[in-house]
């Protein structure tokens, strides 16, 4: 089990393999420093070395991380083996044990996870909280607290989704499918974890799987297709795309498999109309479609449109001619 230290601070060794798909796997002593949003890895304990060999090997930042998951199906030969998938790369770790291997998927994906606070209610003595809410939100790697708008209006007197109106959570709501992805933004062009829901409402993607309020929200109507990537994103593997009419939305899995699950669900659950639709927009024309074209430009064959005449009536005209002429 991953400990903490004097700091408070999750804590431990396991063999790390740096070099991706080498299967090599070296010891390392990882710190997880929550406060600095950090993971960071040593040769050795850096309480047990000399203050010119405690620098770090290497350092993951914890809200690049898209997601933490078992990895011993994936790697059966090493034991005990988990996968951190980070910035579009998926690293390989191997824990001591079964428990410490659960300690830390759990510490991990706990500190990667954006947690919305709730909105502050009346203390009852007519007054309000003075701490005011705030959402956290990640731009270019840093994270920007902003605060939260509380509106006094009753309940259902303004134009609110079906998830807000009944208060539940992004993970508890209805849905074909759900779970983290990683999305890249319109504007800046950065990739963001967020928590994506397919329902009936549409597609939904939150700031986090707690969160009641979604960051955006696609009618069916608006999806023109659902696809696998095709685009030039070379650092980036498993991508889907949702097109609509004013964008396309790049959307990042942790592994093939959920993007042909994501892909599946959303065409299985489109309006007909649509998927024909843009069916027929990429299908090429065939036979019987394709438009029959004459031909405008002379060939090099003299095509008479008069039936042939025989050499005996052009030996004839040629006399008269000449007769005609000498005459």
């Amino acid at each position: 089990m991953p400990y903490k230290d004097k700091n408070g601070k999750f804590c431990g060794f396991l063999n790390a393999e740096e070099k991706e798909g080498s299967g090599k796997f070296l010891r390392r002593y990882f710190l997880l420093d929550e406060k600095k949003s950090r993971l960071y890895y040593y040769k050795d304990n850096p309480g047990n070395l000399h203050a010119d060999y405690s620098k770090t090997c290497g350092e993951i930042e914890i809200h690049f991380i898209s997601r933490v998951s078992d990895a011993r199906k994936l790697r059966p030969k090493v034991d005990n083996c988990f996968s951190i998938t980070y910035a579009g790369r998926t690293i390989y770790l191997e824990a001591e044990d079964g428990d410490d291997l659960e300690g830390w998927i759990k510490a991990l994906n706990d500190a990667s996870k954006i947690t919305v606070p709730v909105k502050h209610e009346d203390l009852g003595n007519g007054k309000k909280d003075s701490r005011a809410g705030f959402t956290a939100e990640i731009a270019g790697g840093v994270v920007c607290k902003i605060p939260m708008k509380v509106s006094d209006e009753e309940p259902g007197s303004s134009d609110e989704s079906p998830n807000e109106s009944s208060g539940l959570s992004a993970s508890a709501m209805q849905s074909y499918i759900s779970g983290y992805c990683v999305k890249q933004g319109g504007m800046r062009k950065n990739w963001k974890r967020r928590y994506f829901v397919f329902s009936e409402s549409g597609f939904q993607y939150y700031s986090s799987d707690r969160a009641k309020e979604p960051l955006r929200t696609l009618p069916k109507a608006d999806i023109i297709d659902v696809r696998r990537s095709s685009s030039g994103h070379s650092s980036r593997d498993n991508l889907f795309e949702v097109v609509t009419a004013k964008r396309t939305f790049y959307i990042q899995c942790d592994d093939p498999a959920d993007t042909d699950k994501w892909v599946n669900m959303m065409k299985q659950n489109l309006p007909t109309t649509q998927i024909s639709l843009t069916q027929s927009l990429r299908r090429p024309p065939t036979n019987s479609q394709e438009m029959a074209v004459t031909r405008v430009f002379p060939s090099k064959e003299w095509r008479p449109e008069s039936p042939q005449r025989s050499s005996s009536q052009i030996d004839e005209n040629q006399q008269k001619k000449r007769s005609w002429l000498w005459s």
